[in-house]
């Protein structure tokens, strides 16, 4: 059966990708909010095209009131559902061919959204459409969900499941085979401290919650700090071996630019965190006269990744450790603030976490606001919707070992339950895909395996 869908999408292909080209035509980020387009004029205007498409092909759709939209297989009552999204990131800089022009070179398809995740949307629908081609044998119907805020919240997904039914099972195409079953939920706080009397000035470091910060600006008072002996108390140990930049400011005043690694905050073990550098930096230079602030982030804080010296540390058999990035700081005269973002393990439940956390800021003193939570996201590896995309995978790859995995991070499977995984389109091994970064793209050979394994998989599920 795999020879024969693969072979239809071949017979396919140049209608495929001409929809695909009208898609990846539209710069879909997220614009001015009103009534009419909740997340823009350019997302409702991709999720139009998306839906003349499937109109095109004979199949029932409906426009969600442009949050988002849904294209029928079937009339059965019960449905599977295939959960994509049309919104993109900004496209940025640096692409060597115009990024919302689809371009073909050395067997790869290039441009914004082929792989996040207009090119899922594709697949799915021509997977729909040979489905029907070769009259499988369906008992549910495949209802494909097109979002418009993926990128951004997925807020379209939570009005779909306020407005129209949700299927009792499904995937979403917007991460990485061979499946992801188990996503951490996630507890973001800005972390408050009381004002003191350092010699500190000002530090500023971060851009968000959930990356590890590559640099810290620490602002020192030039009549209490002389930057000669701050530099020879510097331990290479402190820095990771990245050297600080030291300058006067107009004032007299010392700036210190502190360096680091970055990585995404849901795998911080791999960065190395400019703040805690600059906050070990002024611990040894000053000692108690650096702040409990500083103190709280070179000591209990550290190195660590999994929240151990605050009490926090928790892991279960399915995701392991939680984990723990110091996402940004800000110091100043008005406020001193810490952004933490803590991934806990899917055993654990949010009221849990919170607990966990109120206890450790009372501990310490501290007051915390939660900016954003989530419960984990977790399908059994036994679970009837695993076990049949698996054996797909396996099936078309030839794969056997390859197994269901959890991530620190989200996916869209989680905004409509727990019988939701995430599934392709990114294969384990493959090259880069610049996903969110310039020149997006995917191998055609790697793109026609995805469109295999998504038409198999929607057939598996609805065909129980």
């Amino acid at each position: 059966m795999k020879e024969q869908i693969r072979a239809k999408f071949e017979a396919y292909w140049d209608e495929m990708m001409a929809d695909l080209a009208a898609l990846v035509a539209v710069n879909s980020v997220r614009g001015e909010e009103t009534t009419e387009f909740p997340f823009g004029k350019e997302p409702a205007r991709a999720l139009s095209i998306a839906l003349r498409q499937g109109e095109r092909m004979g199949f029932a759709v409906e426009n969600v009131d442009n949050y988002a939209g849904t294209i029928d297989l079937g009339d059965a009552e019960e449905m599977i559902g295939v959960m994509a999204h049309l919104d993109i990131v900004p496209a940025g800089d640096g692409w060597t061919d115009d990024p919302f022009t689809l371009t073909f070179k050395n067997d790869r398809i290039y441009g914004r959204g082929v792989v996040d995740d207009k090119g899922p949307v594709i697949a799915a629908l021509y997977g729909m459409r040979i489905i029907r081609d070769l009259n499988l044998p369906l008992k549910k119907k495949i209802r494909l969900i097109v979002g418009t805020n993926e990128e951004q919240g997925s807020g379209c997904m939570k009005y779909y499941a306020q407005h129209r039914p949700v299927p009792s099972c499904g995937f979403t195409p917007d991460a990485d085979y061979p499946l992801i079953h188990g996503e951490k939920g996630n507890f973001w706080t800005w972390l408050s401290f009381p004002a003191e009397e350092t010699p500190i000035l000002e530090i500023s470091g971060g851009n968000a919650f959930n990356i590890v910060p590559a640099e810290c600006v620490v602002l020192l008072d030039g009549s209490q700090v002389s930057a000669d002996e701050l530099k020879k108390s510097i331990r290479t140990e402190d820095t990771e071996g990245y050297e600080p930049q030291f300058m006067h400011d107009a004032k007299g005043n010392i700036k210190m630019v502190v360096r680091g690694h970055a990585a995404h905050g849901s795998t911080p073990e791999k960065g190395v965190n400019a703040i805690v550098s600059a906050a070990k930096i002024l611990c040894n230079a000053f000692g108690e006269r650096a702040g409990k602030m500083m103190h709280f982030i070179a000591e209990s804080i550290g190195r660590e990744t999994d929240g151990a010296s605050l009490g926090l540390k928790v892991s279960d058999d399915v995701s392991g450790s939680l984990s723990l990035n110091l996402g940004r700081i800000i110091y100043s005269t008005e406020q001193h603030r810490l952004a933490i973002d803590i991934r806990y393990p899917v055993k654990l439940s949010l009221a849990e976490m919170d607990a966990n956390y109120r206890k450790m800021a009372e501990a310490f003193g501290l007051t915390y606001e939660v900016t954003e939570a989530a419960e984990p996201h977790y399908v059994p590896k036994d679970s009837p919707v695993v076990q049949k995309l698996l054996a797909v995978y396996r099936q078309v790859t030839g794969d056997q070992t390859a197994d269901a995995f959890t991530i620190g991070g989200g996916t869209y499977a989680k905004a409509l339950g727990k019988n939701f995984v995430a599934f392709g389109p990114e294969f384990p091994g493959s090259e880069p895909m610049n996903v969110h970064d310039a020149d997006e793209h995917i191998l055609k050979e790697l793109f026609l395996d995805h469109c295999v394994v998504c038409t198999l998989g929607m057939a598996a599920l609805a065909g129980e």
